[in-house]
């Protein structure tokens, strides 16, 4: 009797899949039969016992759907009948009816399968409907009916099979662990919960195991999947453990204070720290583990909280391997000014909207003379908006535009000293200073791509003066100094910038081929009341002159600032006191070739 209701279950779970399977008018024939197979298992179900201890392999458990439940509603009476696998499988007493039966549902499913029911039960049609049930154990299952309807309008009710589908929807082929669609349903529950119930999303990402997985170590990557997985179990619990993308894993856990939280996750991140056994030698995972608090009763859904975790693991795969970090709204905001400043410059990039400003350097010597204009970064925002570099640069730097963004800026720059209008105003030996960031210093292409750009103007090198700052240098010195080294030798001079702001500037200015040193603002901020600053200043502009380095001071806003540099032997300056930063056009309509400061110039200017 068993083998020929397991027999019954697999018929009607295949030709319920196939016929369900057809786009056009279902065969007769198969359906005939699949309504038969219904009736037989009715008529089965009948039977007081049905006995279960006939011997049969795991495959043939397997091929029998040994694991489906039989599922006969009458809608008359609303009377739902299960077969006795229902209690041991799914840990709880069978449901009396489909209202009740419904009520185990998850509440989005409810009233979807509560109607479709009724609206099979008297057609001869197969119906397949999925849904997720809340088991005996408080467990999400996912089950698929299968389901053939009586097609009796006075008699109307359906009979098929439950089959548990939930490796299928939320379980990992791999691992066994819930996947992704159990973390949403888990996240959802916990945000259910009454107000002042704590959890906390813990993601755990493996950083090296990609690498591993093609080592010796391992045959595949199925095999360090596994491993990892099983290390996993070995201290956080199964239920609610998740295996995600990328050698990534999930955890959800309540707690009840941050110190709890706290002592939860030791544990783990010395486990972590353990290496794996393997038949080739030993190998160490490197991990980062992001965390994210929670409030049953706030107010944010299921994807923004994947979000946060997702920010969280990569803002701690950029500060190292092994900590654990939790997440901030800093965190988010960072993402959104990130996520904005990349659009701003790729919509810059597309539309011709990176912007050439200039702000003049003013030999003090030469009275007021403009000797040099430091090119400076804008991008157009809309029609009419300019976007400062504070923006934009971090995106810049991230992704690694900040290459295009250089390339048009140094274009536009070297169009500039070839410009009639500009030799005409300002003679033709002004400089143009253009900064380069740390990515472009260690760019093997640097010196190439500059000369280019310069070939192409027609542009005099000499004319050019490229500003770096010390971190630039030091993220990759010994390509940034050959670089620097064959800008030189082209004519082009070389200037640090922002002298002073950092730890090591001394050692900077005896190892690198300098031309200009430019004295960092800070320096020259509260000027004449720091007694110190003054005699700092005084002490560096007299050893870059020693040096053979022009000397540009920065930052210069007031008479009394300027009346002091230039009193310590200060000869070009560049500042708000003689002009702030403006579009080339701008420049040409407002500065004359020899400057005054602002406080000295006519009213009518």
């Amino acid at each position: 009797m068993s083998r020929t209701v397991q027999a019954l279950c697999h018929d009607i779970r295949y030709l319920a899949d196939e016929l369900a399977a057809e786009s056009t008018s279902l065969d007769g024939q198969r359906l005939a039969h699949l309504s038969t197979c219904c009736n037989a298992l009715f008529e089965l179900l009948q039977t007081p016992a049905l006995p279960n201890d006939i011997p049969l392999s795991r495959y043939e458990r397997m091929l029998l759907c040994d694991h489906d439940v039989i599922w006969h509603w009458q809608a008359q009476g609303d009377g739902l009948t299960l077969s006795s696998r229902w209690k041991s499988l799914y840990h709880g007493e069978p449901a009396s009816s489909l209202t009740q039966w419904c009520e185990r549902l998850h509440p989005e499913d409810r009233e979807r399968v509560h109607a479709l029911c009724h609206q099979a039960a008297t057609t001869r049609a197969v119906s397949r409907i999925e849904c997720r049930l809340c088991d005996g154990q408080g467990q999400w299952r996912f089950v698929r009916l299968r389901i053939v309807g009586t097609g009796d309008e006075h008699v109307s009710g359906l009979t098929g099979v439950l089959s548990d589908i939930t490796h299928e929807r939320y379980r990992d082929p791999v691992t066994g662990l819930g996947n992704s669609d159990l973390l949403d349903q888990l996240l959802e529950d916990a945000l259910a919960q009454p107000p002042g119930t704590h959890h906390a999303l813990v993601k755990i990402t493996m950083v090296n195991a990609t690498l591993l997985s093609e080592s010796e170590h391992f045959n595949n990557t199925r095999e360090l999947e596994t491993r990892i997985a099983d290390l996993l179990l070995e201290l956080l619990p199964a239920g609610t453990l998740v295996a995600l993308p990328g050698f990534s894993y999930a955890l959800l856990t309540s707690f009840e204070s941050q110190g709890a939280l706290e002592r939860f996750l030791q544990p783990l991140q010395q486990m972590l720290g353990m290496p794996l056994e393997t038949p080739t030698g030993r190998v160490w995972l490197s991990h980062v583990v992001g965390v994210v608090p929670f409030n049953a009763a706030c107010r944010v859904g299921v994807e923004t909280l994947r979000k946060q975790a997702r920010l969280t693991i990569n803002n701690a795969s950029g500060a190292g391997v092994g900590g654990i970090h939790y997440y901030s709204d800093e965190l988010q905001a960072r993402a959104s000014r990130a996520s904005r400043g990349e659009q701003l410059i790729r919509s810059a990039l597309a539309c011709d909207g990176v912007l050439c400003f200039l702000q003049p350097i003013v030999s003090v010597r030469e009275g007021g003379r403009v000797v040099a204009f430091e090119a400076l970064m804008r991008l157009r925002d809309g029609e009419e908006k300019i976007a400062m570099p504070s923006a934009f640069i971090e995106a810049a730097e991230s992704t690694g535009l900040i290459h295009q963004l250089s390339q048009q800026l140094i274009d536009k720059a070297l169009h500039i000293l070839v410009d009639p209008a500009f030799t005409a105003r300002f003679g033709r030996d002004f400089v143009i200073n253009i900064n380069l960031s740390r990515h472009q210093l260690k760019d093997a292409m640097l010196v190439d791509d500059m000369m280019r750009l310069i070939h192409k103007h027609g542009a005099n090198p000499r004319r050019v003066n490229l500003e770096i700052t010390e971190s630039a240098v030091l993220a990759e010195p010994a390509v940034a100094l050959r670089n620097l080294v064959r800008l030189r030798e082209h004519g082009i001079s070389i200037a640090l910038d922002d002298f002073g702001s950092g730890y090591s500037s001394l050692s900077q200015l005896c190892e690198l081929p300098l031309d200009c040193i430019k004295i960092d603002r800070r320096f020259v901020m509260d000027l004449e009341r720091e007694p110190r600053k003054r005699h700092v200043m005084t002490s560096v502009i007299d050893l870059c002159r020693r040096l053979d380095f022009r000397v540009v001071v920065e930052g210069v806003e007031e008479s009394a600032t300027l009346k002091t540099v230039c009193d310590m032997g200060a000869e070009q300056i560049q500042g708000f006191i003689y002009a702030r930063p403006m579009a080339s056009q701008e420049v040409l309509g407002r500065l004359n070739a020899t400057l005054l400061p602002v406080s000295l110039q006519p009213a009518s200017i």
